[in-house]
């Protein structure tokens, strides 16, 4: 294996662990779902600011007001911003696990969007996965669900449409650049974008919520920092390093690490039909992957 593989590999591998932080950080944290969020996002602002500076010292023009002015970025922060704070909000209601693995069904929205909205056609094993992943989804709401529980699923399910909306715009945004290669990727601008965004949307329900808790301040931090800030820098030095099909499959580390860094520190356990409804939609995600590769 190539040192430039073996070192892509690390890198996702390391960001697929720091996001399953996410779980455990926000059931910690005592404010309101929406401070979390925001206060979140915030801190995550200085790493991807620092690393938006680095890029755009890499890369001659202004990097930054370029992609600004490109309106697939802006959808595309504000799918980020939604996803951010649904996903909050529903591990504030349901099971961390229902959660993580609610959102992973974002590759059958985007198979299901991308028809309409980018004219990608719709493949049997695309169909297939479809059915498959609703299948699994429906897992999760055969447990005996109090109200909340019920719209922390919707919530997930929710965060996973956002998710889906991420991968849209910047399949939407490319197609609108030209074919040569000179203009940067927009993800990273993107992302800062739409942590933005939420800090912004978050800001009544931030101070309200003051003064925080200090062990609370820390702990949002810590997961703005390293959990969002880090993870996405790292996850993009990794893709560009390792394949589709690998960058897919190590990052599906995250819904399985998830549940059990919440269990190992509050006790919170998945329900029997939750494990099944997960190890139904983490199947058809990474046998969609697989078909996907072999067809290319």
């Amino acid at each position: 294996m190539q040192q430039r593989q073996w070192l892509g590999i690390m890198c996702v591998i390391a960001a697929a662990a720091l996001w399953s932080l996410g779980g455990v950080g926000i059931k910690s944290a005592h404010a309101d779902a929406f401070a979390i969020a925001g206060v979140r996002s915030f801190f995550a602002l200085f790493v991807l600011a620092a690393a938006l500076l680095w890029q755009q010292a890499s890369h001659q023009g202004n990097l930054l007001q370029t992609t600004l002015a490109r309106r697939y970025v802006w959808w595309g922060a504000a799918s980020y911003a939604l996803t951010m704070i649904a996903f909050t909000w529903a591990n504030k209601l349901t099971t961390a696990a229902n959660a993580i693995l609610l959102q992973y069904t974002a590759p059958i929205f985007v198979a299901v969007l991308a028809r309409p909205l980018l004219g990608e056609p719709i493949h049997r094993r695309d169909r297939w996965s479809i059915g498959g992943c609703f299948f699994g989804m429906a897992w999760f709401f055969l447990d005996r669900l109090s109200p909340s529980g019920m719209f922390g699923n919707l919530l997930a399910i929710v965060s996973g449409i956002g998710f889906a909306g991420i991968a849209i715009c910047l399949r939407a945004d490319a197609r609108t650049q030209p074919p040569t290669g000179g203009t940067p990727p927009s993800s990273l601008v993107l992302i800062a974008l739409g942590n933005a965004l939420t800090a912004l949307c978050c800001a009544p329900a931030i101070v309200a919520s003051l003064p925080l808790p200090v062990t609370t301040l820390w702990l949002l931090a810590g997961l703005g920092i390293l959990q969002i800030g880090v993870a996405y820098v790292l996850f993009a030095i990794g893709v560009s390093r390792v394949s589709a099909l690998e960058s897919t499959l190590l990052a599906m580390l995250e819904p399985i690490l998830n549940p059990i860094w919440v269990a190992l520190a509050t006790g919170e356990r998945p329900s029997a039909m939750a494990l099944i409804g997960g190890a139904i939609v983490v199947g058809v995600i990474v046998w969609r992957q697989l078909g996907k590769t072999a067809n290319t």
